[in-house]
């Protein structure tokens, strides 16, 4: 398919925010990894020159073709060091490519709610709750990720990575440690609270009713206030005890076997494991590789391959292949 330049790549012009705009073609060149011919473009605007490569995420990188198999390690639990062993690169390679491609799906689902929220929005009924792992030190630095998805299509509409506070009944030589880190960096304080009104914050600006939403949790307490403050007393909140047996029948199933398929598709956040993440922002952008194939590629269901999450609440006509969803920066769309 020929490639049309969506606005120029230069922010000082003033066609940079304009669609269309008015451009020639400007020849070709060869890219020195691959040999493969880029079309260039001249701006009538501004004068200057840039290539369909200026739109791509593969920009600069060269090795343009790592991330897309890196994609796969990343969604089926193989960690950094084993999929630089694997593709032949180094552990820095991986951990620039994990930071691009979890920058590049945040944006991208991003670029997908703005549509709903101007377009037919989301309905139904909406399921949220924690996950908890850590980072470095599972005893003195938890972490929690809450996690909100559409119930009947298993959209995950939005997820944070939040601190928690050092556990309880320390050994003597946590004891020491924790005091060090608390001298060095201060007393690590709950995100909890914060990180799921973030996501609450996402859902209001996507419901279009706040009357007819229905927000099914767990029994945690703080859950009612954070609900009350973001989304308004008429939300009909149902509450079930995270005691109950967790199977088909439970209310919460749908979020439930989210978390479980998180807990299987990342390496970070596998129990009892060595490749636990030593940093929380890492594990976030991690995540966000996974809601997108979750959300995108991945059919909803093995008896439903080419139905996705994301085809059933509205927001695509089709599955995305993962050449398409890590083809164009999400600056680069129209």
């Amino acid at each position: 398919m020929r490639f049309t330049p969506p606005r120029c790549p230069h922010t000082d012009c003033s066609a940079h925010r304009s669609h269309p705009f008015r451009f020639t073609h400007w020849g070709t060149y060869a890219r020195h990894c691959d040999g493969r011919a880029v079309q260039r473009f001249r701006c009538l605007e501004c004068s200057r020159t840039f290539s369909s490569q200026s739109f791509r995420l593969d920009r600069g990188l060269q090795r343009p073709r790592l991330h897309l198999d890196l994609w796969a390690h990343f969604i089926s639990k193989v960690t950094q060091r084993q999929s630089a062993r694997m593709l032949g690169c180094s552990r820095k390679s991986v951990a620039h490519r994990l930071e691009l491609l979890g920058s590049h799906c945040r944006e991208y689902h991003a670029r997908y709610l703005a549509r709903l929220a101007a377009g037919p929005g989301l309905e139904g009924k909406f399921q949220l709750d924690e996950l908890e792992t850590y980072e470095h030190s599972r005893r003195l630095q938890p972490v929690t990720v809450p996690v909100l998805i559409q119930r009947q299509s298993y959209f995950l509409v939005d997820l944070a990575a939040a601190p928690l506070p050092c556990r309880g009944r320390l050994n003597a030589s946590d004891r020491k440690k924790k005091a060090a880190r608390e001298l060095l960096l201060g007393k690590r304080r709950s995100g909890s609270r914060k990180a799921v009104e973030g996501c609450l914050e996402t859902l209001s600006k996507l419901v279009r009713s706040k009357r007819s939403l229905v927000l099914q949790t767990d029994c945690k307490h703080q859950y009612v206030e954070s609900i009350r403050r973001v989304l308004g007393r008429n939300t009909v909140h149902h509450r079930t005890s995270s005691k109950d047996r967790r199977d088909y029948a439970n209310p919460l199933f749908p979020i439930n076997h989210t978390l479980a398929m998180l807990r299987d598709g990342l390496s970070r956040l596998v129990r009892r494991t060595w490749a636990a993440s030593k940093l929380r922002a890492r594990l976030e952008q991690h995540l966000w590789i996974w809601v997108c194939w979750r959300n995108y590629v991945r059919g909803v269901t093995n008896r439903a391959p080419d139905t996705t999450p994301a085809m059933i609440v509205g927001a695509a006509r089709r599955p995305i292949r993962r050449e398409a969803l890590l083809g164009l920066r999400v600056a680069g769309y129209p």
